[in-house]
């Protein structure tokens, strides 16, 4: 007989199957979804799914909240105090998607807060570092750490600019294979303003760098433009002939797209 006092445990993959559905309703509906969301208690059923034992309602509910911020981020906003340190908790690699999933909602959530991510910050980078460095780290994964760490850049570049060393290379190569997309542009936005802050940090990895400016098809004019300022400025640093020692090192077509399409 069961007592009246006890809840029976959540079925769930009932859970699961909600959470999915929210999620597909917020990517279908855009803003509109908003309306429904102020007539819930949404936020604090995410609160605590977050939190659930189980990856894969955790992998669920932190697509979700990276849905929920690119569409309705006002009601997110309140919340961020205790999700971020939850969504710091669960940058574990040995749990792929659930730590797929966390990271893609950062780099939205960075995205939107802008500056103010500067207090943040602490619970994340040296975790994405530790990811993006760690052999045999699956595509996809690796793909989204560096978007984060570029969106984090781009939003707070004087955090994360001082600790580029430890990952440009990693970067570049993870970001030089993925199509032309907002994803991409925010993350070379905030590498461009990391460069910014922190020159020396690429020096040693450059031809990487170029390598992945080079896999751009056709950036806005104004990122055109970044990449422009950055590879003129290395060369004018290194002089002519460094230059053509440098580009020396290119394979034929990197070195020719360079030519083609920044003028260096």
């Amino acid at each position: 007989m069961q007592q009246p006092d006890q809840f029976e445990a959540p079925d769930k993959d009932f859970m699961i199957v909600a959470l999915d559905l929210l999620s597909g309703l917020t990517e279908g509906l855009g803003g509109h979804i908003e309306r429904l969301i102020v007539a819930s208690n949404i936020m604090q059923l995410l609160y605590q799914s977050m939190q659930d034992p189980m990856p894969e309602v955790r992998q669920s509910s932190f697509a979700l909240l990276g849905d929920l911020t690119k569409a309705c981020f006002q009601h997110v906003l309140s919340c961020l105090p205790e999700f971020l340190p939850i969504l710091g908790q669960n940058l574990n690699p040995e749990f792929i998607s659930v730590c797929n999933n966390a990271t893609w909602a950062i780099g939205e959530i960075a995205v939107k807060l802008g500056n103010e991510m500067h207090n943040y910050i602490p619970l994340f980078l040296t975790q994405l570092i530790a990811i993006i460095n760690r052999p045999n780290t699956p595509k996809t994964l690796l793909e989204n750490t560096a978007i984060t760490l570029g969106r984090l850049g781009f939003v707070c570049p004087h955090d994360v600019a001082p600790h580029l060393q430890q990952f440009a290379q990693r970067w570049c190569m993870s970001l030089r294979n993925i199509r032309d997309n907002e994803e991409k542009d925010s993350a070379f936005r905030g590498m461009c303003n990391m460069i910014a802050v922190n020159p020396g940090g690429i020096v040693h990895d450059f031809i990487f760098f170029c390598d992945a400016v080079a896999s751009w098809v056709s950036p806005r004019p104004d990122l055109k433009e970044q990449f422009v300022k950055i590879l003129q400025g290395f060369k004018s640093q290194v002089g002519e002939e460094g230059w053509k020692r440098f580009t020396d090192q290119f394979p034929p077509p990197l070195r020719e797209r360079m030519s083609q399409q920044y003028g260096v």
